[in-house]
């Protein structure tokens, strides 16, 4: 009878969230003639309940367990490992983090007893199983905060999902190492596991997780301040939501995106923009109210319950008290009817704040015991809760005396400002009896007034003249100034056009990209390609200075490059630089003795064939091989540098011919061509130089992934947050091509 009641209390709760799930299940029970259907049935069931009610799924997965049992051979051991492993779930969210432990640790030793057996079958869900667990057990590590542990069972989840070929798996472990890596505040590496993570999410048509990765490397933005990119990921992961249906996931989203308008909404506040916050409190409630209605259209009542607090929070900050206490109690209520203990906390937090805004002073001092009494339960400190509550009264009566003896002392200051006036009263009876004593004085003093007053308007008259003329200097400065400007962006189309097209660029190398991020609006730095006789030549060039004259001297470099291999049908690297230098200094040779010039590392690749050849001034050719497959610990990268001639194209005292060097290349392997202007940028914690040695690494790392366009972004990304708040000290070109 006890049982059949139990079971009536979990029907009726189901009810609530999946009135059709549950009766489907229950009927499955009544009719189920194989124990493997009523495993799978009690399985669902504990399932609906794990993340809102935990006590009713370990009772369904209990069930489950027993039901496991009387499946015969090692495929009933395993799905009792299962469900073993799923009620460690359980006890993970009731906060049960030891019983939790317990439970996966048992379902290890069942994985790990049959990953010895012969059948592959058994072997790979034994694999998934302890894959599986690994995973659940570097979550609890990650809560309690020992993140060493977590990492070893992540990674240790990693490679075993890696073995089996699992890429669901895989992404759903990179994601969690990526997590770990933002709670250390290691932005870059929870970046670069997030990206991997949603790569192989993209490669199985998961939108799901795509979805999840994109919020997630949202969030790393929003920590970072970088409020703009954050909405980008969290609008690309909304509709990505949209697409699939995800009602839950949208209101996660509308959630977060309401949370930087609020964000935003505050530090427009703090800095006195008034009109800018409320805009940004707007959008922020637009969202908020968004995510509200659909946590109510799929019965989620904690989703709701956060909203609603949200909400009346938000109202408070704009001191809108009535509608603001309507949320809040909306959220009270709710909370008490889940039992949110924490939610609960904050809802009595921004009560009492309201209250005491409000000046309902004996309100505020209930709600705020309520804040303490609550925040004490989570705390799980008896002792220490009535201390708090103690405190909280002291202070709160401290606060009351402080207010009650400023009420008094701005009595005493009223009554003696009033004594005050009256003393001047007095003062000014007697000094209108002076005035008139003295008329006759003034009288006089007028004419003499008169006459200054028409001095003053004759200087005013100057004045206002001359404050003519300057502004009028004014506008012509600024015109000046917007001509100026115009011709420099006039100069930057000019040196646009003598950069490849990105058509031809991927025409004739399709596997490759190009990192360019001038200092000033032009730049001293060019990158440039042509294609002559089955060869393709590029080349990453760094001329004298930057800006203007920077870019000047790019257009006559690029030309003279051009002119050597397409006119003067030269093919050797060497032959091309000698060429070069020569058109170079014939074209920058005057009076003044300019001794402009540039850097330059030039390649030339024959189609079809895997040997480069190289000349370079100044200025190396980085050859990274890429490994055959990434493991769980990055391996060990080879990385060549192939030394230039030390000398530039230009005026040079000891000039020399150039030199040239043939290579023959291997498969997976990364050529990078570059400009000093990555490894010199100065920034990080010690605001040193990212160096030649980083950079070497950097290439390291990127040249694991495959996608060009991912290793512009991680360039990208690790250059700006390196750089941080730091100038950018000059022009940056890296290029990057697969061989």
């Amino acid at each position: 009878m006890k049982r059949f009641f139990l079971l009536i209390i979990f029907s009726l709760q189901l009810y609530s969230q999946n009135p059709k799930k549950i009766d489907s299940l229950l009927k499955l029970l009544k009719t189920a003639r194989h124990d493997t259907t009523r495993f799978n049935a009690y399985m669902e069931l504990g399932n609906v309940f794990q993340n809102t009610n935990p006590d009713t799924a370990i009772y369904f997965h209990t069930q489950a367990e027993k039901m496991a049992e009387k499946i015969p051979g090692s495929d009933g051991e395993l799905r009792k490992g299962e469900a073993i492993m799923v009620k460690g779930w359980d006890y993970y969210v009731k906060g049960d983090y030891a019983k939790s432990i317990l439970h996966y640790e048992s379902s290890l030793k069942i994985a790990e007893k049959h990953q010895v057996r012969r059948d592959n079958i058994i072997k790979f869900k034994s694999k998934r199983l302890n894959a599986a667990t690994q995973s659940n057990i570097g979550i609890v590590y990650e809560n309690q905060g020992n993140y060493q542990k977590a990492m070893e069972n992540y990674f240790r989840s990693l490679k075993m999902y890696e073995e089996i070929g699992d890429k669901r798996g895989q992404s759903v472990s990179l994601g969690n190492i990526g997590a770990v890596y933002y709670r250390q505040g290691d932005y870059s590496k929870s970046m670069e596991y997030y990206l991997r993570s949603l790569k192989l999410y993209k490669e199985i048509g998961d939108k799901r997780g795509q979805s999840v990765n994109l919020g997630k490397i949202g969030v790393v933005y929003y920590s970072q301040g970088y409020y703009p990119k954050a909405l980008e990921y969290y609008f690309r992961a909304l509709k990505i939501k949209e697409e699939i249906g995800d009602k839950r996931g949208l209101a996660i989203n509308l959630g977060n995106i309401g949370v930087v308008h609020k964000e935003q909404g505050d530090s427009a506040f703090r800095a006195g923009n008034i009109r800018l916050a409320a805009g940004r409190y707007s959008r922020s409630l637009e969202y908020y109210l968004r995510s509200l209605k659909m946590y109510e259209e799929i019965g989620d009542k904690r989703g709701q319950a956060a909203n609603l607090g949200n909400i009346g929070a938000l109202y408070l900050k704009q001191k809108k008290y009535k509608i603001a206490e309507e949320y809040l109690k909306k959220a009270e209520n709710l909370n008490k009817e889940l039992g949110t203990i924490y939610y609960l906390k904050d809802n009595y937090n921004s009560l009492s704040d309201l209250c005491q805004q409000s000046g309902r002073y004996k309100e505020a001092l209930e709600y705020y015991k309520e804040h303490i009494k609550y925040k004490d339960s989570l705390m799980r400190e008896e002792n220490q809760k009535a201390a708090i509550q103690k405190e909280m009264q002291y202070n709160f009566e401290k606060e009351q005396a402080l207010k009650e003896k400023e009420h008094q002392k701005k009595l005493e200051l009223e009554r003696k400002e009033k004594e005050k006036q009256r003393i001047i009263t007095w003062f000014v009876a007697a000094g209108l009896v002076l005035v008139v004593v003295f008329l006759g004085f003034v009288i006089n003093r007028l004419n003499v007034t008169r006459k200054q007053k028409n001095i003053i308007e004759k200087q005013k008259k100057i004045v206002e003249e001359q404050k003519l003329i300057v502004e009028e200097q004014k506008k012509l400065v600024e015109q000046k100034n917007k001509d100026i400007l115009d011709s420099i962006n006039y100069a930057k189309r000019i040196q646009n056009a003598i950069l490849p097209s990105n058509v031809k660029w991927k025409e004739h190398l399709p596997e490759s990209f190009v990192l360019y991020m001038p200092k000033d609006i032009v730049a001293g730095d060019f990158y440039w390609m042509e294609y002559a006789n089955n060869f393709v030549y590029v080349a990453a060039a760094d001329c004298t200075g930057h800006g203007v004259p920077g870019a000047m001297v790019s257009v006559v470099c690029s030309n003279a490059l051009t002119k050597a291999v397409l006119e003067e049908k030269l093919t050797e690297t060497d032959q091309i630089l000698n060429r070069t230098r020569e058109l170079v200094i014939e074209k920058l040779t005057s009076e003044d003795n300019i001794r402009d010039g540039m850097d330059i590392c030039l390649i030339r690749i024959e189609k079809g064939k895997n040997n480069i050849q190289f000349s370079g001034a100044n200025r190396p050719l980085y050859i990274v091989k890429s490994p055959v497959a990434v493991l769980v610990e990055t391996p060990a990268f080879e990385i060549i540098e192939i030394k230039p001639d030390k000398q530039p194209i230009g005026r040079y005292e000891e000039s020399k011919p150039f030199t040239k060097q043939d290579i023959e290349l291997k498969e997976n392997t990364w050529l990078y061509l570059t400009t000093d202007g990555y490894a010199d940028q100065f920034g990080g914690d010690k605001g040193k130089k990212i160096g030649t040695k980083q950079f070497k690494e950097l290439l390291c790392d990127i040249a694991a992934i495959n996608d060009p366009e991912e290793q512009k972004e991680k360039l990208s990304s690790f250059f700006q947050t390196w750089k941080g708040n730091e100038e950018q000290m000059d022009d940056v070109t890296v290029i990057g091509i697969k061989a």
